[in-house]
């Protein structure tokens, strides 16, 4: 079967093109594009429904059954982006979807619409040129993935059923088993509210008791520094966010920090915060004005498959035979839905997808032609692998 000569670039790119023009980031919500893949989707002759989360925020699954022994796969992607920030900074229209100088530019080309178009195009190649495959291919676009996972959360409560799943999200041309979890929690410190003439060493500052724990927090980012994943690096802690007080003659009564901390496969969230807050008791030892408080908000955890899954294994064997190249199998930094597919719904999952992570939420956002093109033979390739060979 040649793939090369039949997965067309004029195919990805229109398609890819086509979903860009559609704004889909939360406040957008992942409606219209929903809609416009349905009508594709069918098109191809697989079964579509679209699975309501919250209000204009739905998820598209579809599925075409082969033979009824075969194996089954997945393909996962979001539908939903970041929003365009400042579109006055942006050389090119986050929506017109513009190829120049052989790269599509706009908001979702990389991250991950282009990895979409990819998967859509591979499946037709599927539908139009195999007569006979076994199995089944499901594919799920899901919202939220961006901030919370709830759209591959609700896909697991339809209680589908596969055998392993590809990921699409840029996988800067290698193929990743593994990624960081990330912990999202909020930390607030208090004082007492007063005129700030009064202000001394003997005041209770809210914003001052934060500084002593952000200090603390400086400590543990550089022992994290120390910690090591052979796949995935490091872990890591940053403070995103900062408020506090209510205005400049007031003694701060309040204040608020927002932490990301990413994780390794091997820790454990709650033992994460449990320690923390140990850390945090020893400094009220020496200082009893120092009282906080640590809320969780978002958990998304960190997996870890084994390079022996077949999944992998037919990734690495369709790059190779598609580019002529021995992939890196490695892990990412960034937290995918992934982690829903493997921990929450037990299915082997793999990340490959075309385009570079450093490329995904920026000004300008842009992936390489030629990169979709790639993507999709490889998608294709392992499609034919799975379905007819079993």
């Amino acid at each position: 079967m040649d793939i090369k000569s039949k997965i067309k670039e004029e195919d990805i790119t229109n398609l890819a093109q086509e979903l860009i023009r559609i704004p889909s980031d939360e406040i957008a919500g992942e409606q219209e594009v929903c809609e416009y893949l349905s009508d594709i989707l069918k098109s191809l002759g697989m079964k579509v429904r679209l699975q309501e989360v919250l209000p204009k925020r739905p998820n598209i699954i579809a599925e075409v059954l082969g033979g009824n022994n075969g194996k089954s796969i997945m393909f996962n992607g979001h539908i939903d982006t970041v929003p365009i920030g400042n579109i006055e900074k942006w050389n090119t229209d986050p929506y017109k979807a513009i190829i120049k100088d052989n790269k599509l530019f706009g908001r979702g080309a990389t991250d991950m619409k282009g990895s979409i178009a990819s998967m859509i195009i591979a499946i037709k190649y599927i539908m139009n040129n195999v007569e006979n495959f076994n199995g089944k291919i499901i594919f799920t676009g899901v919202m939220a993935e961006e901030t919370t996972g709830l759209g591959t959360q609700k896909v697991l409560e339809e209680n589908i059923k596969t055998d392993m799943a590809i990921v699409g999200e840029p996988s800067d041309e290698k193929i990743y088993r593994a990624h960081k979890g990330t912990i999202w929690f909020n930390i607030f410190t208090y004082g007492k509210l007063e005129h700030s003439s009064e202000s001394d060493t003997e005041s209770n500052n809210a914003i001052i008791n934060m500084m002593r724990l952000i200090e603390e927090i400086n400590k543990i980012s550089k022992e994290l520094e120390g910690k090591n994943n052979s796949l995935v690096g490091h872990p890591s802690i940053n403070v995103g966010l900062i408020e506090g007080g209510t205005k400049q003659n007031m003694i701060a009564d309040s204040c608020k920090v927002s932490i990301d901390r990413r994780i390794l496969p091997e820790e454990e969230p709650n033992e994460i915060l449990d320690e923390l807050r140990v850390r945090f008791d020893n400094l009220r030892l020496i200082d009893n004005r120092l009282k906080f408080n640590i809320e969780k908000d978002t958990i998304r955890e960190a997996v870890e498959v084994s390079e022996s899954e077949p999944i992998v294994q037919e990734v690495k064997r369709a790059v190779n035979k598609i580019l002529n190249i021995n992939p890196i199998v490695s892990g990412m930094k960034a937290t995918t839905d992934m982690s829903i597919l493997v921990n929450q719904g037990n299915i082997p999952s793999v990340i490959y997808g075309p385009g570079f992570i450093k490329q995904a939420h920026t000004i300008d956002e842009f992936i390489e032609v030629e990169r979709l093109v790639e993507s999709s033979q490889v998608y294709a390739e392992v499609l034919v692998n799975i379905l007819t060979n079993n």
